[in-house]
């Protein structure tokens, strides 16, 4: 019994600093997710530019765009009093060591001059941790269907 209670100790010891850490990184890697967001609802691209790597590939909408092609097709919408929310809820993440992918539901509450409207996906990220900083590389993304009512 005491050889049971020992080695439960032990095998806490080793592995809660583990989870910690673990439970760190992905904190870090949500942060960067929510960042990339937050920086397209707050139209800052060089903010936007510093959660992806230089290499970042969007798929969106069956096309294939570079970081260059998503600052062109968003740049004509800043300055118009538009305003975006983003939540993300996200539902899988791992890490193996310096790659990192996410799932989440992502739902956009837009306002272009009272217009409002909601827009929901499916996404899916894979982040690299470069200089020890969490990069987004890739990023897929799938337009869910607007619910019947």
């Amino acid at each position: 019994m005491k050889l049971l209670v020992l080695l439960t100790i032990m095998t806490n010891a080793v592995f809660a600093p583990l989870y910690g850490q673990h439970m760190a990184e992905e904190a870090k890697v949500k942060q960067v997710v929510n960042g990339f967001f937050q920086a397209l609802s707050d139209e800052d691209i060089p903010s936007l530019r510093s959660y992806c790597r230089t290499n970042f590939t969007l798929l969106e909408s069956g096309e294939i765009w570079s970081l260059d092609t998503l600052e062109a097709k968003i740049k004509p919408y800043f300055g118009k009093g538009a305003r975006r929310i983003n939540t993300i809820d996200f539902k899988k993440i791992v890490i193996q060591g310096p790659t990192a992918w996410v799932v989440y539901f992502n739902q956009a509450a837009m306002d272009l001059n009272g217009q409002k409207g909601t827009i929901n996906w499916l996404e899916s990220a894979v982040l690299s941790k470069e200089k020890n900083q969490w990069r987004i590389a890739l990023l897929h993304s799938t337009t869910l269907p607007k619910k019947q009512k």
